[in-house]
């Protein structure tokens, strides 16, 4: 049944990515400045806790965000870069949890992870980006970095693929225009080990898929620059400013972060899905860099306008001028989705040719959006492998656990379940029927066993459909004496935003003194708060 048990990878798990993807949790070398050996220690203890679902998800959520700001800020050293790369996480931590409270999946974890990507990663991230490199007038940095449509996405030649991190080595060199070899080892006759390692590595990581962590990369860079500044040798040496080798890494690190997701890609969904992957963001960028040339071509001319302006006073132009645009963005395509829905639902619409459907959509809501929504259209579930009787196990599984009459009534649902192979997607409502049978029995000990494993179920798959049961896991909880388990059941259900009862409206729901009450209110056996 695990191999085919539907849900999306868990928040503990999500989060830890995040972290993988930044280069910044894998610390090999000791004598990196980024991650002590305690702060790493600390910082595993919160991915923990956080994995562990305890209580407080969101609590934990912002001290781990909280990390991940400081680690950027040492790593990247510009404020408005580290700002840009946490609006995006932040976006997609949100738009994660939407999806685990409302559309649930009936995939098995790797198609539910490759689903989330391309159904809201990518364009969400995207966006993000866009939008927030003018709001945040990243420009007025003067970071002069080549242009990431060139550079930051992997060029792939039959098997052959030339990762963003090769590149972003290869822009560091051209900037200094000397070679790889001259770059990293330009004493040979010295016989430095660590130089002669240095080269040995960068070749490597050229010419493999291999990811190394942030700290090797920035120790290979800071030793090699050191070495060119003293070279003994004049057509080699180069002298490069505080500014300019926070440039190189920044390049280094968004190299290291574009390839590390895009073979993360190609090594668990394939090489169709990755090439899919690139086209769409290339597509999608092309269309946000149209946007931001027009609103950058506007905030000039309304600073003409207004004529000399305090660096502060262009800043807050910039950040409430795009602002404006993309909530006006946001309304106006909210109104053209209505109307779009209409046509969508219709059925002639599936008569329409894909050009007949594409103008339709972009004169709705135009070409960004547009493109996103022609690409969720066609990752239908009936077009995605659904199976064809989940819709009606579904239905008769949420209607049978309003009133399970018989345990032989529940048995054949179930059994009907594995004979459909369906067994792994919907266990946890067929054991939600058993537990809601012994519950109206009063067998509160045989309901809790079903219980858990239904909650434990549904939690990253049902969506929408788990209000109900983990308000009556909750109280099977307190009826059984299990304190510590109806706290993770309360805390999961402050973080998707369900209401519990008995604690709705509560100013501190997770304290302990009010987590104690309703232990107490609701262990009592002679009363039976839940409706089935």
């Amino acid at each position: 049944m695990e191999n085919n048990k539907a849900t999306f990878p868990t928040i503990g798990e999500y989060v830890r990515e995040i972290f993988n993807i930044t280069g910044l949790l894998a610390q090999k070398d000791k004598s990196s400045s980024i991650l002590s050996d305690s702060e790493k220690k600390k910082l595993q203890t919160k991915l923990k806790r956080l994995a562990d679902e305890n209580s407080k998800i969101d609590g934990k959520l912002d001290e781990l965000m909280n990390s991940l700001k400081l680690l950027l800020e040492r790593a990247i050293g510009e404020d408005r870069i580290v700002c840009m790369a946490l609006e995006a996480i932040e976006e997609l931590l949100i738009t994660y949890k939407a999806v685990l409270g409302d559309d649930g999946t009936f995939l098995d974890k790797r198609n539910s992870a490759k689903w989330f990507i391309k159904q809201y990663v990518l364009d969400r991230v995207l966006l993000s980006f866009y939008k927030n490199y003018l709001r945040l007038n990243v420009p007025a940095s003067k970071l002069s970095l080549p242009d990431l449509r060139i550079w930051a996405l992997p060029n792939i030649e039959g098997q052959k693929i030339n990762w963003p991190l090769r590149k972003a080595w290869q822009l560091i060199y051209d900037s200094l225009s000397i070679s790889q070899s001259s770059f990293h080892y330009p004493d040979k006759s010295s016989g430095d080990y660590r130089a002669s390692q240095n080269l040995e590595n960068a070749q490597h990581w050229s010419t493999t898929d291999q990811i190394p962590s942030i700290s090797s990369l920035f120790n290979n860079l800071e030793y090699s620059l050191t070495l060119l500044s003293s070279s003994s040798n004049e057509s080699l040496r180069r002298v490069v400013s505080a500014s300019e080798k926070q440039r190189l890494k920044l390049i280094l690190f968004i190299g290291r972060v574009s390839a590390y997701c895009f073979r993360e890609v190609d090594r668990n969904f394939g090489r169709e899905f990755l090439l899919e992957c690139i086209k769409h963001v290339q597509g999608q960028s092309s269309r946000l860099s149209r946007i931001n040339s027009k609103l950058e071509r506007h905030l000039k001319t309304v600073e003409k306008s207004i004529g000399s302006m305090s660096e502060v006073d262009v800043n807050k132009l910039y950040f409430y001028e795009i602002s404006e645009y993309w909530a006006q963005f946001a309304i106006s395509t909210e109104h053209g989705s209505r109307l779009l829905q209409n046509y969508i639902t219709h059925d002639s619409f599936i008569d329409l040719t894909s050009l007949e459907k594409a103008k339709l959509v972009i004169a709705h809501v135009g070409a960004y959006l547009g493109h996103s929504i022609l690409t969720s259209i066609d990752m239908t579930p009936s077009k995605k492998g659904m199976p064809y009787n989940f819709p009606e196990f579904l239905c008769e599984g949420l209607q049978l656990k309003k009133s399970p009459t018989s345990l032989t009534e529940i048995d054949n649902y179930f059994n009907r379940l594995k004979l459909a192979k369906l067994d792994g997607v919907l266990n946890w409502l067929a054991n939600w029927c058993y537990a809601n049978y012994f519950y109206s029995q009063n067998s509160f000990k045989e309901s809790y066993i079903y219980y858990e494993v239904a909650f434990k179920g549904a939690k990253y798959c049902a969506g929408r459909n788990q209000y109900l049961l983990v308000n009556q896991y909750i109280e099977s909880c307190a009826k059984n004496g299990k304190f510590k388990e109806m706290k993770k059941a309360v805390a999961w259900a402050n973080y998707l935003g369900l209401e519990i009862r008995w604690l709705r409206g509560w100013d501190n729901p997770e304290s302990e003194s009010s987590l104690k009450d309703l232990y107490k209110f609701m262990g009592n056996y002679s009363l039976k708060y839940n409706k089935l």
